[in-house]
């Protein structure tokens, strides 16, 4: 799924997401794959960047294609939200709590998986609490609230959000081992340079995983995203979905996982 970043979530400073692309997306990666065989490094010299540094032509055709297809998949998921007339946040959260089943999910584990804003999560999960499709419940063992899908709410995310990852679920049956792993690594290697460079950016502070940690997700991503598209059956569900590989048992890795917001969020 898109990662969210609605209006409201931009001018959230909560320094939890930046409301760029979320590049360790599956599109992205090939996206960027297929731009870079468009054109060969040795192309001429496109145009500058906004610091006045010259771009080479593959660069910046690679820049302007992952932007646009970016663009594109967060139209889609707004569409889809918009079809079941469900507010983009309030979707996001759904997804969110929908994935992970019986367990539920605190806050702060919906703001970090779907890149959205603290402030928006709360005002979106109480006024969903209000309308009997989510409950807030004392976990086991931990502090803090867990949210849960009433059987309103259940009954309104199979219809919703199960279709819409079964979609998801189809679109990667489309491509066979070899691209999935291609894909998968080529944008384990974005996030990983995006992490990097920004990192380098004066007064910019990251909240970064280690780079073991990385691995490990892009392993477990590799091996869910796999199963899940070629309808593994052992592949782990959760309330009749698909759990995504890296997302664990809910609990935020250190970054944005891909999601309704895969950038409707």
């Amino acid at each position: 799924m898109r990662k969210g970043n609605t209006a409201s979530d931009a001018n959230e400073a909560n320094g939890m997401c930046a409301p760029g692309k979320v590049g360790a997306n599956m599109a992205d990666a090939a996206v960027s794959s297929g731009a870079a065989n468009v054109a060969s490094s040795a192309d001429a010299e496109g145009p500058s960047s906004p610091t006045g540094a010259s771009v080479p032509g593959n660069i910046a055709r690679a820049y302007e294609a992952l932007d646009s297809f970016w663009r594109e998949q967060n139209q889609l998921y707004r569409d889809v939200a918009a079809s079941f007339e469900i507010s983009e946040s309030a979707f996001n959260i759904l997804y969110a709590i929908y994935l992970a089943g019986e367990k539920g999910i605190a806050q702060r584990d919906i703001c970090m998986q779907m890149c959205i804003g603290k402030q928006t999560v709360n005002s979106s999960i109480h006024k969903l609490e209000r309308e009997g499709v989510v409950v807030l419940e004392s976990g086991p063992g931990r502090r803090g609230l867990l949210a849960h899908l009433t059987p309103v709410g259940l009954e309104l995310a199979e219809r919703t959000i199960a279709p819409m990852i079964e979609a998801e679920l189809a679109a990667l049956r489309e491509f066979d081992d070899r691209e999935l792993e291609l894909s998968l690594l080529l944008g384990r290697r974005y996030t990983d340079a995006l992490r990097s460079h920004f990192a380098n950016i004066p007064g910019v502070l990251l909240t970064s995983q280690s780079s073991k940690a990385a691995l490990l997700d892009g392993e477990a991503a590799l091996r869910g995203v796999k199963a899940a598209a070629q309808g593994d059956a052992s592949a782990p569900r959760n309330d009749g979905a698909a759990k995504r590989g890296g997302e664990g048992e809910g609990a935020p890795s250190g970054e944005c996982l891909s999601s309704p917001n895969k950038k409707v969020r």
